[in-house]
């Protein structure tokens, strides 16, 4: 069997552009089980000259006419085409014997069980993804999409539910059930799903289409109620997508499922009858594919993520249409830790979106990373033009194929908006991009609603930064008023120095509402009339609150990448590859405590595996371990706790008076950095640079804690030195042409290192 789908593979690279298959009609006699007898009348048209075709087939053929004239031969992969010229339609007729052909991975194929015979058109192990050819003699591809007439006998006492429209539908003098389908719209062979079964059925209507349930083991009130959903879903979907253009909707239970046959999905009998979310969520995905997979097809597998991970962001917008925007975003942040935790584990590495191997081609990041580019490009563009755009796309290819490149110009044309940039890093390259944002010269001591915002780019999993940014910030004021902005730049970083707010801002969070698929979760934590220990959901952290009468707003961001500069202080051995953000109403000397996890990496028996991958393995290091701080962005990091609780595995380091600011774990020297310490001359003391931030070219004043000659180094955000000058002294002015940004600058003798940050406009 590998030897002839191999040259099945081949054929079809070979005439994949000669032949279109415009018309499938197919008689299936079911009654006996397996194997199977069929007839197939394939309507074809030819595109270029070639003197024969091929088609794929798991099972036997008995005999070909090309035209209603008889082969000399049965061999479906050379089937002649002599005498047809390129744009003639001509008929292929095919008997055939199916064997029940199942993928060594077990899903897809024509399955016959006790209870019921159903196909799943998706092969996850095979040469050829679809598997069409486990039911009819077809050109298993994405693009070669046809209409269909699907006849089908049944076992006695059976009945059919198959992909399109019953046209008819009788039983005969042996209880056998005769019935005829229709599919109008051309679709791909693997989305063909024919069934029988002893089924039970509801049928009900839902935003004006027909409702079509089967069952063979369910409660039926059970299952009739799971699928309440829809009554909202439905709408959403039109609302955001375009017109439903299938006719029906129509689910069946199997003992496998879940697949997304045109007007016969396929679910697995858990998901069939069940309101939990995760069943929930799978009956959106799979009605999802009616517009992304089904009426846009992606030209390659390689490209998977237009169908998949479209589909898993469709469960997001029915999660939204029905419980919430609020619930919706909750969902979402507990996937994204999921995939920036584990995906690159599951896959094995970090993958681009595009180009897809084909042993990953359905794995985590074509589904999980997928829907977070979708959902992410939904936050770039904004909820209006993002669904109209993907509306006029819908629109313009239905029916059709699209390749990534093809969809980011169509995209970009729809919007108005050039998303070669969004593309490049989002779905041409692997990895995620990581911002850290601040406002003014130390956080909370705004005294003017004209302030500078500095935002941060570095990234996890891929040396390449994101090119064209736009990043959501929402200030708050002390009085809890708030107001947010999107910042557009082009580069690794920007400042604003002068930006106009409607009030003094006290501090501000990034991307507040989960509109950037980035490498970071937030969650808000408000102490009101209560007192304990409050964990926050997606952020490895938790609040004490002192006594019942504290009142504090807290935000806490979780990034899962290395904090910015901490690799450059003395005393660091190694540091963690994720660090919180803590911004809020607070005051100093609150009593408020916060308490950091911790996983020890390859303890498996955690919630959260890889949490603390690649830093913390051996239990021994937590004796060297501590939580590092900082007021803001550009100040200098200082061990602030190395108490912890919890055991050596999974616990947590507690700070017992909170404050605002960056905090991070690290394996440290005891012998240079302790508790409270900040690093001092001759480790890794800040020098005062004056002004800051200051225009490109004027002279910058350097007051650094050495009396001897040392060096300047100008280091750019991503990490390249910009400007160098030796023998430099304390006050002597420079004056350093450079382009706006945020610089680290180096200090650096022979007794000492220091460094600092500076803003230049």
């Amino acid at each position: 069997m590998l030897a002839l789908l191999m040259c099945c593979a081949a054929v079809q690279a070979q005439t994949a552009d000669s032949v279109d298959v415009l018309h499938y009609s197919l008689q299936l006699d079911l009654s006996n089980g397996k194997p199977f007898r069929g007839d197939a009348l394939l309507t074809v048209r030819l595109l270029r000259p070639c003197n024969e075709i091929g088609l794929n087939l798991s099972g036997n053929v008995d005999s070909i006419k090309v035209n209603n004239i008889s082969t000399s031969g049965n061999n479906i992969l050379h089937i002649p085409t002599a005498g047809i010229a390129p744009g003639d339609t001509f008929t292929v007729a095919i008997a055939y014997r199916g064997s029940g052909h199942v993928e060594s991975y077990g899903f897809g194929g024509f399955h016959f069980d006790n209870d019921m015979s159903y196909n799943l058109g998706a092969a996850f192990g095979e040469a050829l993804h679809p598997i069409g050819r486990a039911v009819f003699p077809c050109r298993d591809n994405f693009n070669d999409k046809a209409t269909y007439t699907i006849s089908v006998k049944t076992k006695a006492g059976w009945t059919a539910e198959c992909s399109g429209m019953l046209q008819s539908r009788s039983v005969d003098s042996d209880g056998c059930e005769h019935s005829v389908w229709n599919i109008s719209h051309p679709v791909c062979t693997y989305l063909v799903g024919i069934s029988q079964a002893d089924y039970h059925r509801i049928l009900d209507t839902v935003a004006g289409y027909p409702l079509t349930i089967g069952y063979t083991t369910q409660d039926s009130a059970t299952t009739c109620s799971v699928y309440a959903l829809l009554d909202a879903v439905v709408p959403k979907f039109e609302e955001c997508f375009g017109p439903y253009r299938w006719g029906r909707i129509g689910y069946i239970g199997t003992a496998m499922g879940s697949m997304e046959h045109v007007n016969n999905i396929a679910l697995a009998r858990p998901a069939m009858a069940s309101v939990s979310q995760a069943g929930q969520s799978t009956i959106a995905h799979e009605l999802g594919h009616a517009w992304f997979g089904n009426l846009v097809t992606c030209e390659e597998e390689g490209d998977m993520w237009i169908n998949e991970g479209g589909a898993s962001f469709t469960s997001e917008v029915a999660r939204e249409a029905t419980h919430g925007r609020r619930a919706s975003n909750a969902t979402y942040q507990r996937d994204l830790d999921n995939v920036l935790r584990t995906t690159h584990h599951t896959d094995y590495s970090y993958l681009a979106l595009h180009g897809m191997p084909h042993t990953y081609t359905y794995g985590s990041t074509t589904y999980d990373k997928g829907a977070m580019v979708w959902h992410s490009l939904r936050g770039y563009l904004g909820d209006s033009l993002f669904y109209a755009s993907l509306r006029t796309l819908m629109e313009r290819c239905a029916f059709g194929n699209i390749d990534a490149y093809r969809l980011r110009d169509s995209l970009s044309r729809y919007s108005g908006v050039d998303l070669t940039g969004f593309f490049d890093f989002h779905v041409f390259n692997p990895g995620f991009n990581n911002y850290n944002v601040s406002i003014g010269q130390g956080e909370g001591y705004q005294t003017t609603n004209n302030v500078s915002v500095a935002i941060s780019q570095n990234s996890v999993g891929t040396t390449t930064l994101m090119r064209h940014n736009r990043v959501p910030v929402t200030f708050f004021g002390a009085d809890g008023r708030r107001h947010k902005e999107w910042f557009a730049f082009a580069g690794t970083d920007t400042v604003i120095a002068s930006h106009m707010l409607p009030f003094t801002p006290a501090y501000c969070v990034l991307d507040l509402d989960c509109e950037l698929s980035d490498a970071a979760t937030v969650d808000s934590m408000r102490l009101f009339g209560t007192s304990g220990t409050f964990p926050t959901d997606m952020t490895f952290f938790a609040l004490r609150a002192p006594s019942p009468e504290h009142i504090t707003q807290y935000y806490i961001e979780h990034h899962y990448a290395p904090a910015f500069d901490v690799d450059t202080l003395a005393g660091v051995l190694r540091p963690a590859r994720r660090y919180w953000v803590v911004r809020g109403e607070h005051a100093v000397n609150n009593g408020v405590m916060g308490r950091f996890r911790f996983i020890r990496d390859g303890y498996m028996s955690s919630e959260y595996p890889y949490l603390d991958e690649g830093f913390y393995s051996n239990s021994a290091s937590l004796d060297s371990m501590a939580l590092l701080w900082r007021p803001a962005a550009g100040t200098a990091w200082q061990v602030v706790s190395a108490h912890h609780v919890g055991n050596r595995n999974d616990g947590h380091f507690t700070v017992d008076n909170l404050r605002t600011g960056e905090y991070t774990l690290a394996v440290i020297d005891t012998n240079i950095l302790a508790i409270g310490d900040t690093p001092s001359a001759p480790h890794s003391a800040a020098p005062t640079l004056f002004p800051n931030p200051v225009h490109s070219g004027e002279p910058i004043a350097i007051d650094a804690d050495t009396d001897a000659p040392f060096s300047v180094t100008f280091v750019d955000a991503a990490g390249r030195t910009a400007w160098h000058r030796d023998s430099c002294r304390n006050g002597e002015r420079l004056s350093p042409d450079l382009p706006a940004g945020t610089y680290t600058v180096k200090i650096e003798n022979h007794s000492t290192k220091q460094q600092s940050k500076i803003i230049i406009l």
